[in-house]
């Protein structure tokens, strides 16, 4: 008997020559296992170990195991995009929209957005509501900014900069 709890169990997929059920003289065995790795073990970031354990009637149960190591890459993006290239009066208003994006493998938390000349900022769309940036989330903020007779009388270009971080990011 050979039983493979994490995998869910094993399969005899070849060795069983008399195809009797007994492990005879000369025999060898194969299984074959699966394991589908969860987004939770990803995110936890332990190794995964894997005990198989055989038994016969005759021996008392031998085990062995196979570890896989859990590698995280957390990893996210930030685009802003202004609605507006060019000015030309005070009071006119730049609307911004604030993309984050979780391009890594692991789910991040602690997310904070900040974006010191923009008003308004929002509540994410795109959130399930947890507070945190799963792998296959995307979220987008709004902003905006209103145009100063300062920033006409500087002249150049508005520079308005927005930065994320997280508790796995930097």
């Amino acid at each position: 008997v050979l039983t493979d709890a994490y995998a869910g169990g094993a399969t005899l997929i070849s060795g069983d020559a008399g195809n009797d059920g007994v492990l005879g003289v000369n025999e060898t065995w194969t299984y074959a296992a699966s394991h589908v790795v969860t987004q939770a073990e990803m995110n936890a970031g332990v190794d995964l170990v894997n005990v198989a354990v055989v038994d016969t009637t005759q021996t008392d149960p031998l085990q062995d195991d196979a570890t896989t190591d859990v590698i995280q890459q957390p990893g996210l993006t930030i685009d802003k995009v202004v609605d507006k290239a060019t000015v030309s009066q005070a009071g006119e208003v730049l609307h911004y929209t604030i993309v984050v994006d979780n391009t890594g493998n692991v789910d991040l938390t602690g997310v904070v957005l900040q974006d010191l000349k923009a008003y308004g900022l929002t509540s994410p769309s795109g959130d399930d509501g947890d507070g945190v940036l799963e792998t296959n989330e995307t979220w987008t903020y709004k902003a905006y900014y209103d145009v100063t007779q300062a920033d006409l009388n500087a002249g150049g270009t508005i520079v308005n900069v927005a930065k994320v971080t997280t508790d796995q990011t930097t």
